[in-house]
């Protein structure tokens, strides 16, 4: 059921970051992106590593591979895009109303400071 996980997280991002990567390789941004890549290798296995924890817990409890699987779709889904990730909705900017964006610091119309996005994971 991991394999299953780690296809469905790793998807076309992962394809994406690497032809990133490549192309950077003959830049001068080259051992920059070399060390990113060497983080987020060590996050996504302390991710795997989490997930397959958890799943371990949950199948002592009496949950099948289908529940799980039928749970990431749900998931998936909830944000509106069946698309493998999950998007944070727009904020409303406090001061004139505006959509922003998740991940944008200020409105991009008055300028107001948005309140920093939090996520779980981040500290992984």
């Amino acid at each position: 059921m991991l394999d299953f996980i780690w296809g469905y997280v790793m998807g076309q991002k992962s394809a994406t970051q690497a032809a990133a990567f490549a192309r950077a390789a003959g830049t001068a941004d080259a051992m920059e992106s070399r060390m990113r890549l060497i983080d987020v290798d060590e996050r996504i296995d302390r991710l795997v590593l989490l997930v397959e924890a958890m799943w371990s817990l949950m199948r002592e409890q009496g949950f099948s591979d289908e529940d799980l699987a039928a749970r990431l779709m749900e998931l998936d889904a909830g944000d509106g895009l069946a698309d493998g990730r999950r998007t944070s909705p727009p904020r409303t900017c406090s001061s004139c109303g505006s959509k922003v964006a998740a991940g944008i610091p200020a409105c991009q119309i008055c300028g107001e400071p948005m309140p920093g996005d939090t996520t779980p994971f981040d500290a992984m």
